[in-house]
């Protein structure tokens, strides 16, 4: 029997598939549904920057909630790549967007019982740590086709999670 399903997201379309096949799968078992966005390690996309300007979830103008300017900083140093704060707030606030949408998306399919979790760091094992701490039954994903090469030097994160896994893992194209 499955009581708890773990969710991981990113925005990206395969993400989408696997979004509505966990939230039927939760909604059908009764199941506990854990959401999980890493935070990712390069720049925003354009498209990404534009959505969060045009959701008003940042605004350059507007100035920061107190005690947030450290945090985007942490954030920005952390991710390497990411060069400013104002990306790093972008990366943050997109994913809790992502998580906000998803939750919402289940909670109106009859999902009672719906956690979400955002982390920084490797994708995989992020997945894998937060699959461990609820104790999931199966894990759902997106597969997101990765360029030829680096899927061959590094593998996708897919692959990854279903080699390490200690449950069922399913991948949805």
């Amino acid at each position: 029997m499955i009581k708890n399903i773990v969710l991981a997201i990113d925005g990206s379309d395969p993400a989408k598939h696997a979004q509505d096949v966990a939230i039927d799968m939760a909604s059908r078992y009764e199941a506990s549904l854990t959401l999980i966005h890493v935070l990712t390690h390069d720049h925003p996309s354009s498209e990404f920057s534009r959505m969060a300007e045009v959701e008003n979830l940042v605004d350059s103008k507007r100035p920061e909630v107190r005690g947030k300017e450290d945090t985007y900083k942490s954030i920005a140093r952390f991710l390497g790549s990411v060069n400013n704060e104002k990306e790093a707030r972008v990366i943050v606030l997109i994913g809790e967007q992502l998580l906000k949408n998803a939750s919402k998306s289940a909670s109106q399919a009859g999902v009672a019982n719906v956690s979400t979790e955002i982390r920084a760091g490797d994708f995989a094992n992020c997945i894998l740590e937060v699959a461990k701490e609820v104790d999931a039954d199966i894990i759902v994903m997106g597969r997101r086709g990765l360029s030829n090469l680096k899927g061959f030097v590094t593998g996708s994160v897919s692959h990854k999670v279903s080699q390490r896994a200690e449950c069922s893992v399913l991948t949805v194209k």
